[in-house]
Parts: structure tokens; C-alpha cells; sequence
């Protein structure tokens, strides 16, 4: 392991204690040499640029430059002050869905940030992810667009009906797309994950803090859950979501356990709730309890996915390509049962957002978005092969 990738996980978490704090004092000392430039890049690839500065201000090495203290300082500030604005932001929707008589839990984003952080400066987030019932979902549109907000492309009432049936969330901007809302009606699709439906977590709802407005949140264990499928779905390459689930276990001791792999397993999504558990252990330290340990012991491919996401996580300091096998390959093995395997196949030719604003047709048509999705997926494919090519060669 290079010194920067060491660096960035003893950085990466709110609490340190003195071992890991004499252990960074010997790493930024000489002789030992940390390439700067790498490392910023590296963290901020991994949206952990606020956790680091966190850490390393409190050093009390001399040898990390001034001008790397300054240049860690100003992104910390900077998002430290976008994110109040957010938060101000997401405050004002939820009244105004409040108002309406939408009950709305607001979900990653801001809230997040301060749940499991304790701290909304220390998390970086780009949108504001809400959750509503699927029955009220055209209101919150409704509501969303008197607010100013706007769909990337205008949609027809058959796209909309098709995004609704094939969807779980929809997403709208304001600001020239600087803003960003994503409504969500399910945690996650019920083909990638069945655990994680709106219907069965609006009745373990909790209660939180945001900028003095009590507000709804999901209750420990299904956040959790949906973290590492949110994880699982996108291959870890992020330290960024591995932080989240570390920060979460550290904060809320009232998790219970067996009832969380009890949901996990009744899903089939007890592979993607260890592999977090795992990451966030093996990584960043974050506490493991026994029947966590048993599952482990009891599942070896959880170690090799481990393994895999965490050298993806170092490969590069620059954002990685995902070809269509890797994810398809990875999110194929993080599935133990032939029906949820089989359900994320269907997930795959299903059309998303991006295939249905492409072009719009009317209601008896709209089967042809299907026809086309394997195609759109070989051409977002090759873009991305050729992005990456051209971003190695610079």
C-alpha cells in the first residue's frame, strides 16, 4: 500500500484514536514523502476531501505544506457553506410537501450527513434525495415545479407513465442544474433489491434534527441496508459510501443487528449487507458484531468481492470507467440466490430516464424503448471506454 492510500483511510472518519494518531504524525514526517498532488486527487475522487482536512488540521506534524493545509481548507469551507445552503434548501421542500399533506423523508443528502456524521460540513453531497409515497408522487412534481424546479427534458404523459412503472426515483434541477432534487418513491428498484420498498419502511420511521426543523429519517437498520445496496450497486469505487456505513455503525449503537440480517436475508440481499459490513471493517475500523462475524465465515465470496472493490478503490486518483461487464460481473456474484440473479437481468433491459427522454413516443410505442435499451447500453459503454482513453492520455 502506497503512503497516500494509507493516509487517505486513517483520515477518512470523524474519530481517531491515539494509535491512528501516531501512526499519521510517521507518515507525514520525514523520511517519509507524501506525493501531495496524488493524494488530493485521490480524496477528492473519493469525495472525502472535508473528512481529510478534518483530520489533518488537528495534526500537530509541521511537515504537511501550508499551501496543502490552505488548499484543504478552502474545499472544507466551500462545502461547508454549500451544504448549509442545501440543507436550507431541503428544509423549505419538506415544508412545502409538508403543507401539502405529503409526508416526505428526506434520505442521504444533508440528512445523513448529519446523522451519521454529526457534522453537515463534513459529508459531500451534490443533490437532495427525498422520499414520498408512490401514490403521491405527481402532487410532489406538481409542488417541485411551483418551486421553480425543472425535468431535464420535458416529458409526454407516456413517458412519464412508463418512468413511474419502470423507476424508483426521478430527478429535477433548478439553478441551471446546479440544484439537483431526486424524488424517490422506493429506496431502491424493486428488481435490484426487494428489501428496501417504500411500503415496508414507512411504518419504522424515526425522527430527527435538520436546521432546527424536526423531520423524518429511516430508521437505522433499513438505512444501513439500503447504504450497501447504494454500495453494491455501483461497486464500491467510492470510499465516499464506505464512510457512510463506518460513520453510521460508529453513531448509532441502537442498531439491532439480528433484526437488520434477519431483513437482509428475507430479501436476499444479505451478500450486499455484508459486503458494506466488511468494507467499513477492514478499511476504516468500524466496530463488526459477532453474528456479523458467523454470516462472514459462512460466506467466503464476500471476502473476494471485498477484495476486489477495495483495489479498485487505489487503481487510479482519477474517476474510473465502469465497463457494462464489470458491473454486470460484480453485481451478478454480490447475489447468492438464482432469483435475485435473475432479477437484476431484468433490471438491465429495462429502459431508464436516459433512454426514454431520448426520444418520445406515444403510449402504444413505448415498448420500443425496451427494443433499444441493449443498444443504448453497448453505445454508453463505448463512450465511456473512449472518455477514459482520452482522460489517460491527458
Amino acid at each position: 500500500m502506497r503512503l497516500e492510500h494509507e493516509l487517505l483511510l486513517l483520515c477518512a472518519r470523524t474519530q481517531v484514536d491515539e494509535k491512528t494518531r501516531q501512526r499519521l504524525n510517521v507518515i507525514t514526517s520525514p523520511p517519509a514523502e507524501i506525493d501531495w498532488d496524488y493524494f488530493h486527487r485521490l480524496a477528492r475522487r473519493h469525495s472525502v476531501l472535508p473528512l481529510i482536512y478534518s483530520q489533518l488540521s488537528k495534526l500537530n506534524s509541521l511537515n504537511i505544506p501550508s499551501s496543502e493545509l490552505d488548499r484543504l481548507r478552502k474545499n472544507y469551507q466551500n462545502n461547508a457553506a454549500r451544504n448549509l445552503l442545501l440543507s436550507a434548501e431541503l428544509c423549505k421542500i419538506l415544508q412545502q410537501l409538508e403543507s401539502a399533506g405529503i409526508e416526505a423523508v428526506p434520505y442521504k443528502g444533508p440528512a445523513l450527513a448529519v446523522y451519521a456524521y454529526g457534522n453537515v460540513a463534513l459529508r459531500r453531497f451534490v443533490d437532495l434525495d427525498i422520499l414520498v409515497r408512490k401514490g403521491d408522487v405527481l402532487q410532489a412534481l406538481k409542488i417541485l415545479e411551483g418551486a421553480g424546479f425543472v425535468c431535464p427534458t420535458p416529458w409526454t404523459s407516456a413517458q412519464r407513465t412508463l418512468l413511474l412503472r419502470t423507476q424508483h426515483n426521478l430527478s429535477m434541477s433548478r439553478e441551471s442544474g446546479l440544484l439537483v432534487v431526486e424524488l424517490h418513491w422506493e429506496v431502491a428498484s424493486r428488481l435490484f433489491a426487494r428489501s428496501l420498498q417504500a411500503e415496508d419502511v414507512w411504518g419504522r420511521l424515526a425522527s430527527m434534527r435538520l436546521n432546527n426543523l424536526e423531520v423524518k429519517c429511516l430508521a437505522a437498520e433499513d438505512l444501513v441496508l439500503s447504504l450497501c445496496v447504494h454500495g453494491s450497486k455501483h461497486l464500491w469505487e467510492r470510499l465516499a459510501w464506505i464512510c457512510d456505513v463506518a460513520e453510521l455503525i460508529r453513531t448509532r449503537k441502537e442498531i439491532d443487528w439480528d433484526t437488520l440480517l434477519a431483513r437482509a436475508v428475507s430479501a436476499g440481499s444479505q451478500r450486499m449487507l455484508l459486503l458494506g459490513l466488511h468494507l467499513a471493517n477492514s478499511l476504516l475500523d468500524a466496530p463488526r458484531p459477532a453474528q456479523i462475524e458467523e454470516r462472514l465465515k459462512a460466506d467466503p465470496t464476500v471476502a473476494r468481492l471485498a477484495r476486489e472493490a477495495s483495489q479498485r478503490l487505489f487503481v487510479s486518483a482519477d474517476p474510473l470507467a465502469i465497463t457494462i461487464f464489470e458491473s454486470f460481473s460484480f453485481n451478478w456474484a454480490v447475489r447468492s440466490d438464482l432469483r435475485s440473479k435473475l432479477r437484476y437481468c431484468r433490471l438491465l433491459l429495462q429502459p431508464t430516464d436516459a433512454d426514454i427522454e431520448t426520444r418520445p413516443l406515444p403510449r402504444a410505442l413505448t415498448f420500443i424503448y425496451y427494443l433499444r435499451r441493449p443498444f443504448a447500453l453497448l453505445r454508453r459503454d463505448r463512450e465511456r471506454r473512449h472518455a477514459s482513453g482520452n482522460a489517460k492520455e491527458r
